[in-house]
């Protein structure tokens, strides 16, 4: 298993140091997996768009439905996609 170095406030740090039945690690380990499978969906729905050929005015609607597929796939601490962020991932 490959290591990895990561850098976190000291005041973090001290209140995980205060919490000794996590294992950091494995948290971490979840959600960099996490954070790549939601990468890996937004790809896939970007490609879908792009196979679909939807004309750009009728567009609007489409990303609305992305956007709930999204909400639910989006699990754990991430920031929240708006709209807007949707729309210039996929623009």
């Amino acid at each position: 298993m490959a290591t990895i170095t990561l850098s976190v406030p000291d005041n973090l740090k001290s209140q995980m140091d205060k919490v000794t039945i996590i294992n950091w690690s494995s948290v971490a380990r979840q959600a960099f997996t996490q954070q790549i499978e939601d990468i890996l969906e937004l790809q896939k729905i970007k490609k879908i768009r792009e196979i679909s050929e939807i004309a750009k005015d009728d567009n609007r609607e489409v990303k609305k439905d992305y956007f709930e597929k999204l909400k639910k796939i989006a699990k754990g601490p991430h920031k929240k996609m708006t709209i807007e962020d949707l729309d210039r991932m996929i623009s």
